[in-house]
């Protein structure tokens, strides 16, 4: 069965997150085309979706690659993130009651957590589940735009060889979805988006929100 246009923007995104420390990481039009089944149109499409997360970048002479993380640059990323985050929680949705998306959006997350144990890429999805959540939260799409963006920068980093942290947040990570999963329950959206946007990873390190 042909994969949807966010399917496949679901595997690209989850590459990235696990390959893209690599230098020009390169993806080819055509190669992820007849890879997918598709057409070039979809591919397109997906990768502009992917450069609006600033999760790849096209160059002049060389093509689309995954956005490369600057070393330089990792103190002010994480800064980046965390006042988003705190952004975020100043812009809830106004409705009453938390929608029923989040809740289904936070139980996939933990279901998906519990077959994580070792693998990346089922802690990615995981972590994309949460940050579905968390968006359907968020009343500002500015704000919202930023922190998808800076959340998945994030990821990145705790992935990356070199400052490697996504191992260690699994406990905080679960600990945040059994509390975002009981508030969400409970039906406050304030109480629920301050806890989802919590930093609780390694304050020295800079690492969180999971």
């Amino acid at each position: 069965m042909r994969k949807t246009n966010g399917e496949i923007a679901a595997v690209i995104r989850e590459r990235i997150c696990l390959n893209g420390q690599e230098v020009n990481l390169l993806l080819h039009e055509g190669q992820l085309a007849t890879e997918f089944g598709v057409s070039r149109t979809p591919i397109r499409q997906v990768l502009q979706m992917l450069a609006y997360e600033n999760l790849v970048e096209t160059r002049s002479g060389v093509g689309t690659i995954a956005t490369p993380l600057i070393a330089e640059h990792r103190k002010s990323d994480v800064r980046a993130f965390r006042a988003l985050l705190m952004a975020a929680a100043q812009c809830p949705i106004p409705d009453n009651e938390v929608p029923g998306r989040v809740i289904d959006r936070l139980r996939d997350s933990i279901r998906l957590l519990e077959r994580a144990e070792g693998a990346d890429s089922q802690m990615i999805q995981a972590l994309s589940a949460q940050l579905e959540a968390m968006m359907l939260l968020v009343s500002d799409h500015i704000v919202a735009t930023a922190l998808r963006s800076a959340y998945w920068r994030h990821v990145r980093w705790c992935l990356h060889p070199g400052f490697g942290a996504l191992a260690e947040a699994r406990i905080e990570f679960e600990a945040l979805l059994q509390d975002a999963l009981r508030l969400a329950e409970a039906g406050a959206v304030q109480p629920l988006l301050n806890r989802m946007t919590d930093v609780v990873v390694g304050a020295e390190a800079g690492w969180g929100p999971f």
